[in-house]
């Protein structure tokens, strides 16, 4: 009897597990809905920011004064943004701001980066392509070998799967020589070949310095940034952009953003915007010859900053700032799930078992539901299972109550 009551007990917090999973999984799959931010860019000639909201396949064009414009005239007040469609239309202006326009100017500053906290929850291959920095061709070719780093360099070939020890061996001297500690953290680079040049990798130390690895003319070039005296490094994000201005993005565990700078020997400029929380918040960064337009969401919402790009990047307008939608999902899980149990996890692609907890209204139902069965159907069962019952229902609401009636 003794074991048998075990038994009973353990399908009955197991059933429970699996229901508190699948039937608020089920539900958030018939009622949330995803967020629908309006695309905000901010406007040289206004001199705000301007706005594109759709709703139901309706789209509006506005401005934070509450003006509305049509298509055409958005076009217009936005042509830094829209100056392909301005162009072929023959009304792109000649000069905005005293600057002359000019199409390929406008090409090299357009600019776009993106930042999401399944970047540092991402699995990685410690296997990566080193392309040569100046091939002199005018698309980058793919190199026989790849390398990995971690207690050392190595470079292998892709065909033999056999080590290059001379390659390997002058990259290894050249790391130590420029102070390189072993082992590598981490080692950040873009692989594809489809981008105008190659910087070649980023390279965290154990020490917590960053350092700038790529092959020159087959040669190894090392260059420590000495980032990592002045900030704590969480994460590097590689942006190739068409200037030449920066190497990158670099994020802090404090949450701040710099960006290192190609230009006066790793630089830093710190991004004008309140600390981010790297685990949850998502950047986007839209840039053109004058601002970047910097979007920071969160769970409560989106800010949408504007910096200027000729004044390290200082703030150059108050923040336009759009809360979060409140989801039919939302409402709906914290008044019946106490605590839930979900395996998706926004901030990562892998597959997390994690517990969420709703205080407040979910637990009154619960505590009911509990009742209605100790009243109901406790005095059927033996002790041990009436409060094992009683308790997983105060805990996990409906799904605990349904396993209740259906485990005998």
């Amino acid at each position: 009897m003794k074991y048998k009551n075990t038994y009973r007990i353990t399908i009955l917090i197991i059933s429970t597990l699996v229901l508190s999973w699948a039937i608020p999984a089920f539900v958030k799959k018939a009622t949330a809905s995803k967020q629908n931010y309006p695309f905000v860019y901010y406007s040289s000639l206004l001199q705000d920011f301007a706005i594109k909201r759709t709703e139901k396949k309706q789209v509006e064009y506005f401005d934070r004064k509450g003006n509305y414009y049509t298509r055409e005239e958005y076009d217009s007040i936005t042509p830094l943004l829209s100056y392909r469609q301005l162009t072929l239309a023959g009304n792109m202006p000649d000069s905005i701001l005293g600057v002359e326009m000019e199409p390929r100017m406008l090409r090299v500053k357009t600019a776009m980066w993106r930042y999401s906290p399944k970047e540092i929850q991402k699995p990685t291959i410690n296997l990566h392509l080193m392309y040569e920095a100046m091939s002199g061709r005018t698309s980058l070719e793919s190199p026989d070998e790849v390398f990995r780093l971690k207690d050392k360099i190595e470079f292998v070939d892709k065909t033999t799967n056999e080590v290059n020890q001379a390659k390997s061996v002058l990259f290894q001297k050249k790391m130590e020589e420029k102070g390189f500690s072993f082992p590598a953290q981490h080692v950040w680079g873009n692989p594809q070949a489809r981008k105008p040049y190659d910087e070649g990798y980023f390279v965290l130390d154990s020490k917590g310095e960053l350092f700038h690895i790529k092959q020159v003319n087959g040669k190894p070039y090392v260059g420590n940034t000495k980032a990592g005296e002045k900030i704590n490094i969480a994460y590097f994000s590689i942006y190739e952009i068409a200037d030449k201005t920066i190497y990158g993005f670099i994020l802090s565990q404090e949450g701040q953003i710099y960006t290192l700078n190609a230009t006066g020997g790793y630089e830093l400029t710190k991004l004008d915007i309140p600390p981010i929380d790297i685990h949850q918040h998502s950047v986007m960064m839209l840039g053109n010859l004058f601002y970047w337009m910097v979007n920071v969401t969160t769970p409560q919402g989106c800010t949408y900053h504007v910096l200027e790009l000729y004044n390290e990047l200082k703030k150059h307008d108050e923040p336009y700032y759009v809360e979060a939608k409140t989801d039919q999902w939302d409402k709906l899980s914290k008044v019946l799930f106490p605590i839930y149990l979900s395996t998706n996890q926004k901030d990562s692609e892998y597959i997390k078992p994690t517990f969420t907890c709703n205080w407040g209204y979910a637990f009154a139902l619960s505590l009911a539901l509990a009742l209605v069965y100790f009243i109901t159907f406790g005095r059927k069962r033996n002790t041990s299972n009436k409060i094992a019952g009683v308790l997983l229902i105060i805990l996990f609401g409906i799904p605990a109550f349904i396993t209740t009636l259906i485990t005998k």
